[in-house]
């Protein structure tokens, strides 16, 4: 057996699957499935293409959209992740992210003049879906930001394609997925220090498992002289501004740890744990007092 691994590029970051397997061609077959899912995923949901479904999607607000299944799958589990955490989770902030100076591709942003507040963008329980036409209707002013969730969902049918192998893990920046045991021992996942790069908190064991870790130290950028960074607020249509500055969770489904770690940031250390835990997750946030918080459940899921 040996780990047949490639690395590849899509939604913005860098992706790697590993299997262990027997037969390194039929494993490539395999990874080329997942790389070509990603490639789909992006072409469809990617707010940054122009010619992309969901920019389709947003282009229409206020009459009802055709989606593709894909589009109105990724759609529907957005608006039950902000049922789930009570609108913490907004997929309608993209007014609010363009307004902050997120208008293009991450490396693209430079410091910028301040800019205007974003006017009514609607929220999650204005979206409007028809499962028996397939048809999605937001309102005028409102727009759909899937960048985060998406790139989950992405993970999680990987996570389905290779269901066949007994070992096998899909990291997308972060957002990863490890199956089964890696020569006969659970994998060890590092947690990264958001303040080190290139330092760990710790690590985990895990087998099984899904991880996404959100961070508002590494997307930041400067505007009209004010830090900004990507997780925005759907209560305030600002950048978060609670203590916690990393949050990394450990669930079933990487869609859920994402929707769950850009929570817990909004939400702050007591309440972001207590809807990780409510939920049957396990969490460890990262403080910016340089101090750390994590669930009781997590402890034995460490290596030192």
């Amino acid at each position: 057996m040996q780990e047949v691994t490639r690395h590849f590029r899509a939604m913005n970051t860098d992706v790697r699957v590993a299997i262990l397997a027997g037969d390194p061609k039929e494993a490539n077959r395999y990874i080329d499935q997942v790389e070509a899912l990603f490639a789909d995923t992006e072409g469809r949901l990617s707010r940054f293409l122009p010619d992309s479904e969901l920019s389709a999607l947003n282009t229409a607000a206020g009459r009802p959209f055709q989606a593709s299944a894909m589009l109105f799958e990724v759609v529907h589990a957005a608006v039950e992740a902000a049922r789930m955490t009570n609108g913490i989770f907004d997929p309608t902030v993209l007014p609010s992210l363009i307004a902050a100076g997120y208008d293009r591709s991450f490396e693209l942003l430079g410091d910028q003049p301040a800019g205007r507040a974003a006017g009514w963008r609607g929220s999650w329980r204005d979206i409007r879906l028809d499962p028996s036409a397939r048809t999605i209707t937001i309102p005028q002013g409102c727009a759909l930001d899937l960048g985060g969730i998406g790139k989950g969902w992405a993970v999680d049918r990987a996570v389905e394609l290779l269901s066949d192998w007994v070992s096998f893990g899909v990291d997308a920046g972060g957002d990863l997925y490890v199956g089964g045991r890696r020569h006969d021992r659970p994998w060890r996942i590092g947690v990264a220090d958001p303040r080190f790069p290139g330092r760990d908190l710790l690590q985990l064991q895990l087998e099984d498992r899904a991880v996404a870790t959100s961070s508002v130290i590494r997307r930041r950028w400067v505007r009209g002289g004010e830090v900004m960074h990507h997780i925005i607020d759907p209560r305030t249509g600002n950048p978060a501004s609670s203590r916690v500055i990393a949050a990394t969770v450990v669930a079933d489904s990487v869609a859920q740890a994402e929707v769950l770690a850009k929570a817990a940031i909004i939400l702050g250390e007591e309440q972001g744990l207590r809807l990780i835990e409510g939920v049957g997750a396990r969490g460890l946030l990262v403080l910016a007092n340089n101090d750390y918080v994590m669930s009781t459940t997590l402890q034995g899921m460490t290596y030192a």
